[in-house]
């Protein structure tokens, strides 16, 4: 098991021999540090003063190891309990070894692999042997490395800030540089956190230009590319960083409500009841489906299978096969009394939020009905689920938490003053859009912790949007909505502040920033519901 190692003396930067070498052991509260020769010095001065004990140490030489082991045993058993715990003392130092100089190089460092910033900064202090290990190994860059691939907000950043290619490049930069952008990348994750709460926000917008009917009904967005659904039958593609529509794809004969789309596929719903396949590279449709009898208002795909949801009152539950063309309806779930406004499912459970102020829980293998949610007052248009997890917003103006397992109401958020009409969440916020324009950002941990007052957990309201909001997604730097005044709004949280520009070790100056509209990850599926206030 690894120990934090913890700073030590004033010299502990000096080098070590092979002949001089410090003792060192590292226990749960420290490295310590000892010279075994130290503490035998006024013992040999005794025994020079003592013949017949400088005869006795003679003699013991020139046994045999076990022999030697065999005497120190029998003279222990006569000793007092006090004189085993000075024989402790005294042994505690040839006990000691510095592993890490001891073993060979592959294998210390892969062991200093697993330290921590804090853990790997202190370790740099031991002793020069260390340090020399930790650099040559490009022991800041494997732990920048390791968060990039384990951390999502670390690979982000390093995608939008632009210092993500140099971290797979170590022959192109000095060991320090690593060292000296770990803290950069943290500051800038804290700073960009605090924009959530405070601090000026950047705002990008997209004008979509309908000529009929204005409104954006659902988007979703990736690295390069926003698709959204609207009002006017079709589906736009819009490049993310110069914001222009690249791609219009036409099919449908009504509004476009609700859409997810992955590397290969976009699938829409409409108001004219079908459900339709397209091709994300060409744009061309491949495949229809009819099945719901009203406009489809919702839908999700993920691992194989596809839920659908309808102003017709039923669910449908499809299997999605090896191609688009390969799309079956699997089973119809009938069980709400007005139109099923969203679905959102995983392995375990289907569920549904209705305009009838229910939501259904079904098995999602067995497809039959688990449990009913109820406490709104009024129909239900958004919800997500995720883990035990169920956020919804609703027609009376509030956000409900549940427990989908339980189905208890966990908590209650006020604060719209009309419809909630879209929800997402993630492990740390929720962010909500209303009919009334506003988008709130609310502190996750906050709302389930009953201790904490409404007051606290309402972190910013944004005013931006001149009509209904429809939709939003967003992840640790921003937020991207759409909504009825024909717009689609990018409200970018990542620090104004260049923390990279003063690097003095990076050949050919500072790290170059990516357009700050790049370098986004895809989201989970965007999908939307049919607008009308009827269906809630």
């Amino acid at each position: 098991k690894l120990i934090k190692l913890q700073p030590v003396s004033s010299g502990i930067n000096a080098e070590y021999g092979e002949n001089n070498v410090r003792q060192m052991v590292v226990t749960r509260s420290g490295t310590v540090f000892t010279n075994p020769s130290t503490g035998n010095d006024e013992s040999a001065k005794k025994r020079k003063s003592d013949p017949d004990m400088e005869e006795l140490l003679d003699n013991f030489r020139g046994w045999e190891e076990v022999a030697q082991t065999d005497f120190v045993k029998d003279l222990l058993a006569e000793m007092r309990h006090q004189q085993h715990l000075s024989i402790d003392q005294a042994l505690r130092p040839y006990l000691m070894r510095d592993f890490i100089s001891s073993l060979p190089v592959y294998v210390s460092e892969h062991i200093l692999s697993f330290l921590d910033a804090t853990s790997l900064c202190n370790a740099e202090r031991v002793s020069k042997r260390w340090r020399s290990i930790i650099t040559n190994g490009h022991l800041w860059r494997r732990l920048i490395v390791n968060n990039v691939n384990t951390i999502e907000i670390w690979r982000r950043c390093g995608k939008r800030r632009g210092w993500l290619h140099q971290i797979y490049r170590p022959a192109d930069y000095p060991c320090e540089f690593y060292k000296e952008l770990y803290p950069k990348i943290v500051q800038d994750l804290k700073m960009s956190n605090s924009m959530w709460k405070e601090g000026e926000v950047n705002l990008r917008k997209i004008d979509c230009a309908s000529h009929d009917s204005k409104g954006v009904y659902c988007l979703q967005y990736d690295d390069e590319k926003i698709v959204s659904g609207l009002r006017d039958n079709t589906i736009k593609i819009w490049d993310l960083r110069t914001l222009k529509n690249t791609k219009t794809l036409t099919g449908h004969t009504g509004s476009v409500l609700c859409m997810q789309y992955n590397e290969d596929i976009i699938i829409t719903g409409s108001s004219d009841a079908s459900i339709r396949v397209w091709d994300v590279r060409t744009g061309e449709q491949v495949s229809m489906l009819i099945h719901h009898c009203d406009a489809v208002l919702h839908l999700r795909f993920q691992d194989g299978l596809m839920v659908s949801c309808s102003k017709d009152r039923t669910i449908a539950v499809w299997t999605m096969g090896n191609s688009p063309q390969s799309i079956v309806m699997k089973h119809a779930l009938v069980g709400h009394r007005a139109a099923v406004n969203v679905v959102d499912f995983d392995k375990k459970y289907i569920v549904s939020a209705s305009g009838d102020r229910t939501i259904k829980v079904w098995g999602t293998e067995s497809c039959e009905f688990v449990r009913t949610l109820s406490g709104h007052t009024r129909g239900i248009a958004c919800l997500q689920y995720h883990g035990n997890l169920v956020v919804s917003g609703s027609s009376d103006c509030t956000i409900k938490l549940w427990d989908v397992e339980v189905g208890v109401i966990l908590r209650s958020l006020e604060g719209h003053d009309e419809l909630v009409r879209c929800i997402r969440f993630d492990a740390h916020r929720i962010v909500s859009g209303a009919y009334d324009g506003r988008i709130k950002v609310w502190d996750l941990k906050a709302a389930l912790d009953p201790r904490c007052s409404l007051n606290s957990i309402c972190v910013r309201t944004i005013s931006e949007h001149k009509g209904r909001v429809f939709r939003l997604q967003f992840d640790e730097f921003q937020i991207v909505s759409s909504s009825h005044d024909d717009t689609i709004v990018i409200f970018d949280f990542l620090s104004p502040h260049d923390y990279y520009s003063d690097f003095k070790c990076l050949h050919g100056g500072s790290p170059a920033l990516i357009s700050e509209c790049s370098g986004l990850s895809r989201l989970d599926s965007a999908n939307s519901l049919d607008s009308l206030d009827s269906t809630c």
